[in-house]
């Protein structure tokens, strides 16, 4: 009777222990970052001055689930930087927009993320043959539920510009 009673005491912390999803270890081998994308985006916004352009390090991805099971991400980070800086240039944070787990074999929505910060100039012109221009890299960071925290990599910004987007994909 003593152990019945136990078992169902302990039934609902049992079964919300096994459906908490796979283990940080097994999404950073089953979940690939794909379809990737990065660039130089102009912002455009209430911050940056008539007189001048600013443009911000970005990425666009896609998450592919390789594993055996479906894979929940509640939000994304990205840590934008310049690679030989210790110091985050900025961050990006994203709640999910669909919240449903990816399923084997199946990809997500496209991510845009980018930063707040980038380089300032007075012209267009002055990115494209800027001789001090630095490399910038972005590192995705997703969470899972049971609040697990996964890395999945690191990833070069390209220096390419794209002019004139107001808005991130997805807002």
């Amino acid at each position: 009777m003593k152990k019945s009673l136990l078992l169902i005491l302990l039934l609902p912390l049992i079964l919300s222990f096994c459906s908490q999803g796979p283990s940080p270890e097994q999404v950073k081998k089953w979940i690939k970052v794909v379809d990737i994308k990065t660039q130089w985006v102009e912002k455009i916004g209430p911050d940056v001055r008539p007189w001048e352009v600013v443009f911000v390090p970005s990425i666009r991805f896609k998450l592919k689930n390789t594993g055996p099971q479906p894979v929940r991400i509640l939000y994304f980070n990205a840590e934008f930087k310049f690679v030989d800086e210790e110091k985050a240039l900025g961050y990006d944070y994203r709640a999910f927009p669909e919240a449903k787990p990816i399923k084997p074999g199946e990809k997500s929505p496209e991510i845009f993320l980018r930063s707040p910060y980038g380089f300032r100039a007075k012209s267009k012109e002055s990115f494209k043959n800027n001789p001090y221009w630095k490399k910038a890299e972005v590192r995705i960071i997703v969470g899972i539920p049971g609040g697990k925290l996964v890395d999945l990599g690191t990833y070069p910004i390209e220096n390419v510009l794209e002019e004139g987007l107001e808005e991130s994909p997805g807002k």
